[in-house]
């Protein structure tokens, strides 16, 4: 889920680490806070990878010394400058990621692979699927719907299974888990009829120009 997440918002937009774990944490989805201890490694692993890249390196400027009037008094304040200047070097400075075309292309393999089993990556996959074609994202969400429809079945076998006997409270959480997948499924046909919409919309322009060049 992280490298998704990760890769899809440097393909929007350079950022450095703090600015990169905001966003993050602002994705929809029930996924939780990516921390920086979980964060940098990721980067790191993926800069290794060639995926990412440090693009530029920003530093804190440094104010300029001020004139006092007196040698003493000035030289205090070059060496004050020096030493402030020297620990901007020193890596107070923000390092800032972008995408290669390499991670670029590790995205899409991200975003089309076929194992639409892990619920976080997959909502990270739908927050960036825009970068996907109709037909892909049609690809996606069947795949999707197909495996929620695998899962409520399940569901449904151990409700039917179960001991008659059984806590209240245990049934209570096979109908919850019904619930939320067939609400899942609810919202996935909405999404698979969109893209069909669109898809045919898309098709029926591309006729229609077609129709145009044969009577020019």
């Amino acid at each position: 889920m992280i490298d998704i997440a990760i890769l899809g918002l440097l393909k929007e937009h350079d950022l450095h680490g703090y600015e990169l774990r905001k966003r993050l944490d602002e994705l929809p989805g029930s996924r939780p806070t990516v921390s920086f201890g979980s964060l940098y490694p990721a980067l790191n692993r993926l800069e290794r990878a060639g995926h990412v890249k440090a693009v530029t390196y920003e530093t804190s400027p440094t104010p300029a010394a001020p004139m006092s009037g007196s040698l003493t008094g000035e030289l205090a304040a070059f060496r004050a400058h020096r030493n402030r200047a020297a620990k901007s070097q020193g890596g107070r400075g923000k390092k800032v990621y972008g995408l290669t075309d390499q991670g670029d292309q590790r995205l899409r393999e991200l975003l089309v692979d076929p194992d639409v089993a892990d619920d976080r990556a997959f909502e990270a996959r739908v927050a960036f699927c825009h970068h996907l074609t109709t037909s892909e994202r049609l690809a996606l969400f069947e795949a999707r719907r197909g495996e929620l429809a695998r899962r409520r079945d399940q569901v449904a076998r151990r409700a039917g299974g179960a001991d008659t006997g059984v806590a209240v409270h245990v049934r209570s959480l096979f109908e919850r888990d019904a619930a939320a997948i067939t609400a899942d499924l609810a919202w996935l046909d909405g999404l698979i009829a969109a893209e069909r919409a669109d898809e045919t919309e898309g098709r029926a322009s591309q006729r229609g120009a077609g129709n145009r060049r044969d009577d020019a």
